[in-house]
Formats: structure tokens, C-alpha cells, sequence
């Protein structure tokens, strides 16, 4: 069911009679960037996304599947240094067969939505900052005593 002349629109809003019409449809896009500079929480943005989809029409119902792949920039949350991550996102959609259109684009910010993480992590063996110094343990060992480091060591003091 591909259909190699079919213009994939920009903003991902598919009109549904093109798709009954054709007895569904397959297709692919790369996005552009910009709409999505809101998903994701800053510093993290979205660097490179593509979305393939699976329309099947049914009686009553268009059931929309899609995978989005693509490159985020994150901050790491030990060491605070930037790396880009890559992500694979899928969603299953259903579609009233009676309405105008499909907005997926909706769907894929959701979807985005979902890669984002609390505290993204550059690589599993990062060592973070120095808790003492504040220096990038992965870059080189900085030698400080931290087997003693309390952030409550400053209200020890107070009474």
C-alpha cells in the first residue's frame, strides 16, 4: 500500500477521504525542526526527527500507526555536559472514518513529549562533578576528599 507520488503534508494533517479513497496509506517524512522547539524542556531540544506511517481503513475507523525516530540534545545530570540521544517513539491512533481530517502531528508531540526525562545521564559510567571542587570527574580525577561531603554540613553550625 505504498504510494511512492503521494505528498506527505508539512504539517502532518491528512484530509481522510485521500486516505479511504486510496484504501489506506504508507508513507514516511523527515520533519522540520520547528515545530517542535516547545516540546521538550530547555536547555534539551529536538536535533532530527522522522515519522513513518501505517494508515488501515476499517468500517467506521482509521487506525493510525506510527513510529517517530530522531536526535535530541540533552544535559547530562551528573556531569552537566550536553550529548545528543537518539529516540524511537510508536503510537496506535484510531480516527472516526467520518471526520474532515487527521491531524498526526498532534500525536507526534505527543510522543515527543514522552522521550523527555528527569535527569538524562550522558553514559552509564559517568562519574559527574566533584561535589567539592566542581570540577568534571570524567575529564580527570580531581583528588578531593568527598567520602566526608554533606550538603547539611553547613548546618551543623546553627542553632
Amino acid at each position: 500500500m505504498g504510494y511512492l507520488d503521494y505528498d506527505v503534508p508539512s504539517d502532518l494533517i491528512f484530509k481522510t477521504a485521500d486516505i479511504v479513497r486510496m484504501k489506506g496509506l504508507q508513507c514516511s517524512a523527515k520533519l522540520t525542526l520547528k515545530n517542535f522547539e516547545d516540546i521538550l524542556s530547555e536547555p534539551n531540544k529536538i536535533l532530527k526527527v522522522s515519522v513513518s506511517l501505517d494508515f488501515s481503513v476499517g468500517q467506521k475507523e482509521i487506525l493510525a500507526r506510527g513510529e517517530i525516530d530522531g536526535v535530541s540534545r540533552l544535559r547530562c545530570g551528573r556531569c552537566l555536559e550536553f550529548f545528543d540521544a537518539p529516540f524511537h517513539e510508536e503510537f496506535d491512533q484510531t480516527f472516526p472514518i467520518k471526520s474532515e481530517i487527521i491531524d498526526i502531528m498532534y500525536e507526534v508531540k505527543q510522543a515527543l513529549a514522552l522521550t523527555e526525562t528527569i535527569a538524562p545521564v550522558c553514559k552509564e559510567t559517568c562519574k559527574g562533578l566533584c561535589p567539592v571542587c566542581g570540577k568534571n570527574r570524567n575529564e580527570h580525577d580531581c583528588g578531593c576528599k568527598d567520602e566526608a561531603f554533606t550538603p547539611f554540613a553547613a548546618l551543623k553550625n546553627l542553632k
